[in-house]
């Protein structure tokens, strides 16, 4: 995207922010945006009690309810009521913009008709509004011309095949903006359609979104005393924006290699410019395109994963594929895995992987994209394992694997995909394999001695399954499927908590499995610049105390991949610094196959390209 055209962008999305979420005054003083005005309305604010508003009409009594409950919800996990307040406000507040924001780039690139850009052939309305004006006058005399009636509609048109975004149920949306600032947004948005037609539209919007804020915390951090980053703050604090030619430059070299590694004579190589030709790669067994897999942990919004798609829909190709739409879901459900912290992120990520394909296959339907964010709070409000046991008395023996499960996600929100996990789980389920087949090997042993029994019988695991694999994967299904019909019950407070649920036990999969390539833009964060109780969290996960946020990323890296796996990151330090810190580093890399660093900072496509340039960009590290 041209500077230009970016710098119209930043102007509209920090708009949309400070109108639907707040904005501080250069004084520092918080000005409320229209979200908490609204929020006032139905008796909620910060640093107060609740109080009963009698005069709400049905819309938004049940948003105040929601509201009560996300808040509480948070309380109950252990957060602070304002903080709550904040967070519900927040989240709302990108839930609208990414929706309005996904639409207008999808119309913008032709695969929806338009429902956000007004023109003044329809009296100013979108053509989708224009129509169902047309099917509905009644709608016109309405107090928002009918403006929420086309949203929604659109919003359960776009959730058959995007539910994670647009979900007519989600609690996010359920306190809307004022019709005057819906409006104003959508006014906003009728800008010309080169804004949003680029495939890294929403990833700029996404950037802009967080710029203020970011500023803010840093400020924070360098102008007050013992200022610390923790909570809200750490999303904005770490997320940097990954430039194009350094993502292709990664993914080309990673992805690109493993299929280069796997097949010599390969054309694909050819179309990618960044590709270095000349590394030591060894071959590497075969296997089919569909058994790749490639996690990005810190997805941001999505550019690996876009870049990797190219990659991933050229490779099914050669490979022999020939169905559109069928690649574009073995992609979604075999190769892809992200995970984030920023809900907003994953928003984002899912909405440019979808666009992505849909202008590919237009009849392609996901069925899952593989991407879960991690601002997971479980309420303790009531013993939910307990009420799950009651109804499938058969998992009782898993009672101590899925206490661990709940509270090893409590600071998912801070820890994202650093959370230890599976490990913990994992012991629990092979200590109680264990005991059964401790049992099992006693009760053979008596049977061998029975006149009536010739052959040893074999010991077996709980749920009806052959292998210890199978037997995990059933407690996760079953797990999803219990506390999903939570999130479609009426209880708002057993939605929250089935929510958060179905995030965890997604986390908890993505993170038990490991993978063929692991592409990420670490986050940056020294141990000094965190408050006590998250710099105490990472030193608990890494004995060694990592120097920082980064480090403790390259950490995690290594129990993730595969031992033929590629790893590829970009690191903020300069070619001296890094000639003498990082390749120390590598130690921790030791037992992979290849890996791959591209510098960012003062780097550029012609540093790239310099042959002195990628002696540090590139290590070859054979096993």
């Amino acid at each position: 995207m041209e500077q230009q055209l970016k710098s119209k962008l930043k102007s509209i999305v920090i708009e949309i922010r400070h109108l639907l979420e707040g904005f501080y005054d250069r004084a520092g003083n918080w000005i409320s945006g229209d979200l908490e005005l609204k929020l006032i309305t139905l008796g909620i604010r910060r640093n107060e009690s609740p109080i009963d508003i009698s005069s709400l009409d049905e819309t938004e009594t049940k948003a105040r309810e929601i509201a009560l409950s996300f808040i509480q919800n948070i309380v109950d996990a252990g957060g602070i009521h304002n903080d709550a307040i904040t967070e519900f406000i927040r989240e709302t507040a990108y839930t609208w913009a990414n929706r309005l924001f996904a639409l207008r780039c999808m119309e913008a690139r032709s695969i929806i008709d338009e429902v956000i850009l007004q023109k003044t052939n329809y009296g100013g309305r979108s053509l989708q509004h224009h129509r169902m004006i047309q099917r509905n006058p009644e709608l016109a005399s309405s107090s928002d011309d009918g403006l929420y009636s086309v949203l929604f509609a659109e919003f359960e048109e776009r959730a058959k095949e995007l539910p994670s975004l647009f979900d007519n149920n989600s609690v996010k949306i359920a306190l809307r903006p004022n019709v005057s600032a819906i409006q104003k947004c959508i006014e906003l948005l009728s800008a010309p359609d080169e804004l949003f037609s680029a495939p890294d539209a929403l990833g700029w919007a996404y950037q802009y979104w967080n710029t203020e804020e970011k500023d803010r915390v840093f400020e924070k951090v360098k102008t007050v005393k013992d200022a610390k980053i923790e909570k809200l703050d750490i999303i904005p604090a770490t997320q940097l924006y990954t430039e194009p030619y350094m993502v292709k430059f990664l993914v080309q070299n990673s992805l690109g290699a493993t299929w280069f590694q796997m097949h010599p004579e390969t054309q694909l190589l050819n179309k990618w410019e960044y590709f270095v030709k000349d590394a030591d790669r060894a071959p590497i067994k075969k296997k089919s395109i569909k058994e790749v897999s490639f996690l990005d942990p810190c997805v941001g919004s999505g550019h690996f994963h876009l870049e990797a798609f190219d990659l991933f829909y050229s490779m099914y190709l050669e490979e022999g594929f020939v169905n559109p739409s069928e690649i574009c879901l073995s992609i979604f459900e075999n190769n892809l895995y992200g995970i984030d912290i920023d809900e907003r992120a994953i928003q984002i990520s899912a909405a440019s992987l979808y666009m992505k394909a849909k202008e590919i296959a237009p009849d392609f339907v996901p069925k899952a994209i593989n991407l879960v964010a991690t601002n997971i709070h479980l309420s303790h409000e009531k013993d939910h394992i307990e009420e799950y046991l009651k109804k499938y008395p058969e998992d009782k023996p898993l009672r101590n694997a899925l206490v661990t499960i709940f509270d090893g996600l409590k600071h998912a929100d801070e820890l994202g995909s650093l959370l230890q996990i599976e490990e913990p789980v994992d012991k629990e389920l092979k200590l109680l394999k264990s005991k059964e087949d401790d049992e099992r090997a006693f009760i053979d042993e008596k049977l061998k001695d029975s006149l009536f029994q010739v052959t040893t019988l074999q010991g077996h695991l709980p749920l009806d399954v052959d292998t210890y694999d199978d037997w995990k994967k059933k407690v996760l299904v079953r797990l999803k499927n219990h506390f999903e019909k939570e999130t479609k019950g009426q209880n708002i407070s057993n939605k929250l908590f089935g929510e958060a649920v179905g995030k965890g036990l997604s986390l908890f999969d993505f993170l038990s499995r490991k993978y063929d390539i692991l592409v990420a833009n670490p986050p940056y964060l020294a141990l000094s610049k965190m408050s006590e109780k998250f710099r105490n969290r990472i030193l608990n996960i890494f004995q060694n105390r990592p120097a920082d946020l980064f480090v403790a990323f390259l950490e995690m890296y290594k129990t993730k991949l595969k031992r033929d796996g590629f790893l590829a990151f970009l690191t903020l330090h300069n070619w001296m610094f890094l000639s003498t810190f990082e390749i120390i580093r590598l130690d921790l890399l030791k037992d992979l196959h290849f890996s791959v660093f591209a510098h960012l900072g003062t780097g550029t496509m012609k540093e790239l390209s310099n042959p002195n340039a990628q002696g540090f960009c590139m290590f070859c590290l054979q096993k």
